[in-house]
Parts: structure tokens; sequence; C-alpha cells
């Protein structure tokens, strides 16, 4: 391999790689709001302990959209200096505040690759909040509520491999 293109940091041994989460789009679209519901669930229990103030929360919750869907593309991008706009809005101060007080910092984003920012966001959540399949099948009931619903992504289940 050309070492330019793969260091050695990022090689991984085959038991070190996470298990693989299948692209199957109703999949994917369960994943992405069992994600959301792990996000919610950190940024609260930081309040609780302390951590982030509830002004805080709620001015992150206005700038990123958590009340509908959450949006880190234009956080990340001012985060990095690309859009000058956002420094010293309180959103975006709260923000910060935010994304530090969760261990979230030290995410480093690649610029050269074809991956948006916000993939490589919620891949690095995965990892440092350990979000997997079977936590999902765990919070279920607390992601789908309506039992029509949740018996719906318990057939989307049926006959797939747990990624652990």
């Amino acid at each position: 391999m050309a070492p330019e293109l793969m260091r050695k940091e990022h090689l991984v041994y085959p038991h070190e790689m996470p298990a693989h989460v299948p692209d199957e789009p109703h999949f994917r679209r369960v994943w992405q709001h069992y994600r959301e519901y792990v996000f919610r669930n950190a940024v609260s229990d930081a309040v609780v302990a302390g951590k982030i103030t509830e002004a805080d929360r709620a001015a992150f919750d206005k700038f990123v959209g958590l009340s509908k869907t959450p949006s880190f593309n234009l956080f990340i991008l001012a985060q990095q200096g690309k859009l000058k706009d956002f420094n010293g809005n309180d959103g975006f101060e709260a923000a910060k505040r935010v994304w530090g007080a969760l261990g979230l910092t030290s995410i480093e984003f690649n610029t050269k690759t074809s991956q948006p920012v916000e993939e490589q966001f919620w891949d690095h959540f995965d990892v440092k909040f350990d979000v997997t399949e079977v936590g999902m099948r765990k919070a279920l009931p607390y992601i789908c509520v309506d039992p029509s619903n949740r018996a719906k992504v318990e057939a989307l289940f049926q006959g797939q491999q747990i990624a652990h």
C-alpha cells in the first residue's frame, strides 16, 4: 500500500472491527432513530449530572434542530471555521459547550473523503457511545411506542443476524 493513502494507525485487525450494520433502507431509518435516541439520552444525562445547563440544552436543541431531526452539518462546518457568521451566536456557543461535555471534541473530520461530515460524526458517535444493534433491539419499546409500528420493525428484524 502507498503510505500516503493508508497509515498504520488506520489499520484495524478483524477482531477489532465494529459490527457491520445492514444497509437495508428501512433498517437504516430505524437505526438513525436509535442513534438520535441515544444522543438525546446522553444530553439528558449530562444535564442531570450538571455538565450542561438547561439553557445550554435548549439553545443547543434549537441550533441543531433536535426537536425534529438533528443536523450537525452547520455546527461542524462552523466549528471548522468555514462559517464565520456563527462565531458569537448563542446557539453555536451552547452547542460547543454541549459537544465538549459529551466528549465529542476529539473527533477529527476527514476532508479528503466523499463521506459527509455528518455521517463521519455518527460513525464516531456509534463507537464512542457503543451504539449497537443489540442495544437498539432492547430500546425498541422506547423508540417505537406505537404497537403496530413496533410490530413492523420487529418483522423487519426477523431473519437478520444480530450484529454485536
